[in-house]
């Protein structure tokens, strides 16, 4: 059987078909074959690129194409159509899901808060600041506290607490606050002035105890002028400094030194 080629998608097909099985474009007449019609015959041979009208309503198989498959043929199809019905149901749930959820957690909150506010506890949890003591007392005081009182120690001022000429010598400082609070640390700061501080004496050796019986702290201190951190880590309302002994006071350029120690600033830092 003779061969021709598709004008339109290049295929090879046979001669006798008139549209063509690959891309159902139609053959149309060849050259050859206008060329063998005979000449006395005076038939009028239209050419168009598209099938006629009766013939477009006939299968696509009828030219030789494959047929299109039918929707129960396609899988993709019946994965739409679940997903469509899926996913909306998915939505939904997931919405009551949550919405009860937020509840019990919200419930769960409030129950928490009210359980935290009727129980006591030692363990105070909040954000770490300056802790302010609200009363000091002394085992002395320069000129009966008379501008050296131990409220100089928590002013946030260089004005300094001096014992009464002791030299350090068994001398304390107590502090109370207004209710019990954790503190964490606190910073000792001696006489920032570089002369006071060389002809002042200046604490060394001390004893850091608070309401707890159980607790109690030594600490040697440096001879010198800078900030001086001390872990404390405990939980009270009442903490005192007992100072077992003391840097004695030195001459500088002439000038004798002092009888009386003395201490600037002492900074508590807690929560509570």
């Amino acid at each position: 059987m003779e061969k021709i080629e598709c004008k339109s998608c290049s295929a090879i097909v046979d001669k006798e078909l008139e549209f063509c099985s690959s891309c159902g474009d139609w053959l149309g007449l060849s050259l050859k074959d206008m060329e063998g019609k005979d000449s006395s015959q005076n038939e009028k041979i239209e050419r168009t690129k598209r099938a006629p009208e009766q013939l477009l309503n006939k299968p696509l198989s009828t030219y030789g194409a494959t047929p299109m498959p039918s929707r129960k043929e396609v899988p993709g199809m019946r994965a739409v159509v679940f997903l469509t019905v899926l996913i909306p149901a998915i939505a939904l749930a997931s919405y009551f899901y949550n919405s009860t959820i937020a509840e019990e957690v919200v419930e769960e909150t409030q129950i928490i808060q009210q359980s935290t506010t009727s129980t006591t506890s030692t363990t105070v949890v909040s954000v770490l600041q300056k802790q302010y003591p609200i009363s000091c007392s002394a085992s002395s005081s320069y000129n009966s506290g008379d501008g050296w009182s131990c409220e100089n120690l928590y002013d946030g001022d260089k004005p300094t607490w001096q014992d009464n000429s002791l030299a350090c010598e068994d001398g304390w400082i107590e502090f109370n606050f207004a209710k019990e609070l954790y503190i964490e640390f606190l910073v000792f700061q001696n006489v920032e002035d570089s002369k006071s501080f060389t002809r002042n004496h200046k604490v060394r050796d001390i004893l850091i105890t608070t309401g707890d019986s159980q607790f109690s702290l030594d600490k040697e201190l440096e001879n010198d002028n800078t900030s001086q951190w001390i872990d404390i880590n405990a939980t009270t309302s009442y903490l005192k400094i007992d100072i077992l002994s003391a840097y004695p006071g030195e001459e500088i350029s002439g000038s004798q030194p002092f009888d009386e120690c003395a201490i600037q600033e002492i900074t508590f830092y807690g929560r509570g």
